[in-house]
């Protein structure tokens, strides 16, 4: 087993992994930066050909919007690639689906992002946002079913049972949902360039659940006038509490699944990614507390974007390993009832 090579799929669907986490980093950093019409026409750069636009010229905001979009492009171009290596060279028709998924969602990011600085609308942002952590998730899930860990998996029984709990995969697919919506929530206030709507920590306001009133609205924004902020809505202001909230949640149901599986099997590859995952949820927390302590610097910001990215990921990554091993004990074990079956699914671990 050991002799299996790696695929060109799985090692080019790994890199173009890395490189969608780039693109996660640098268009957080276009945000944060408030660069996002920097570059005021698309496809064009100023008018130039965005290939031969003249370096001299990437200047501050320019420098972040033009490297976004060139970052953009290359990981286009590789996911035209990687859709021509998996539609040659794999079996599995539902990577091959998995492959056509990613190249349209691909082309539909670069029309939403070029749509977003033609038509100028915030709310474009934040779907563009929303559908590049779909993407990292789809990418991620590609380069999981071409490993080796994949297709070698030999259903190692102590192991497997030890987690033949269906309420541990359901729970990491509750986990992975809230990731997504807190996310979501994250991009809709980074969308809205108001800076931050509460800039109190681990407070808001002052109390552990404010009530704030059209009134104490008015007196938070003339205070904020006053520090060169932008005015804020109660929208935002209750966006950034559901986004706290979320990320107790997250915290909690992460610590839950640590302790859980820890009791079952130390040394499982669920393990690992769990407590990895559990490790990046506190340093998240932590990044999130500078965020708002630091006013919103440009470079914890944008670590705070990547590390969500990172924990949606990895919470994706073991949400399918969990139903994976769920499918192959129910394909052992009707093996097992039936000894002469003669198609069975688990019999095929490529599958």
């Amino acid at each position: 087993m050991g002799n299996v090579k790696k695929s060109s799929v799985n090692i080019f669907s790994a890199i173009l992994t890395f490189f969608v986490l780039l693109l996660i980093a640098v268009g957080a950093m276009v945000t944060t930066t408030n660069s996002g019409m920097a570059v005021p026409d698309w496809p064009t750069t100023f008018g130039y050909n965005m290939f031969s636009f003249p370096f001299s010229r990437w200047i501050g905001g320019v420098f972040y919007e033009h490297s976004h979009r060139l970052v953009a492009s290359a990981v286009g171009l590789m996911t035209i690639v990687l859709f021509l290596l998996i539609l040659f060279k794999e079996k599995r028709m539902w990577l091959k689906t998995a492959g056509t998924a990613a190249l349209l969602l691909v082309v539909l990011q670069g029309v939403l992002g070029g749509l977003r600085v033609v038509w100028m609308k915030d709310q474009i942002g934040i779907i563009h946002a929303a559908l590049a952590q779909g993407f990292l998730v789809l990418i991620g899930l590609i380069w999981l079913a071409t490993s080796r860990f994949w297709i070698l998996d030999n259903l190692d029984e102590p192991s497997y049972k030890a987690h033949n709990n269906k309420t541990v995969p359901l729970l990491f697919l509750i986990l992975s949902v809230v990731i997504y919506i807190q996310l979501l929530l994250g991009a809709a206030m980074r969308h809205a360039h108001l800076g931050l709507s509460i800039t109190d920590f681990p407070l808001a306001y002052g109390q552990i659940f404010p009530h704030i009133t059209a009134e104490e609205l008015s007196k938070i924004n003339t205070k904020r006038e006053a520090i060169g902020l932008p005015p804020t809505t109660l929208v935002q202001i209750h966006l950034q509490l559901a986004h706290r909230f979320s990320a107790l949640i997250i915290f909690l149901l992460g610590l839950f699944l640590f302790f859980s599986i820890k009791k079952r099997e130390k040394k499982d590859t669920i393990f690992f990614i769990t407590r990895l995952l559990l490790l990046l949820v506190g340093l998240q927390i932590a990044l999130g507390a500078f965020v708002i302590w630091s006013g919103k610097e440009n470079f914890i910001t944008t670590t705070h974007v990547v590390v969500g990215a990172l924990i949606l990921l990895l919470s994706s990554l073991a949400t399918t390993l969990l139903y994976r091993k769920e499918w192959l004990l129910k394909a052992k074990q009707k093996e097992l009832e039936i000894p002469f079956y003669p198609s069975s699914p688990y019999s095929n671990p490529k599958n």
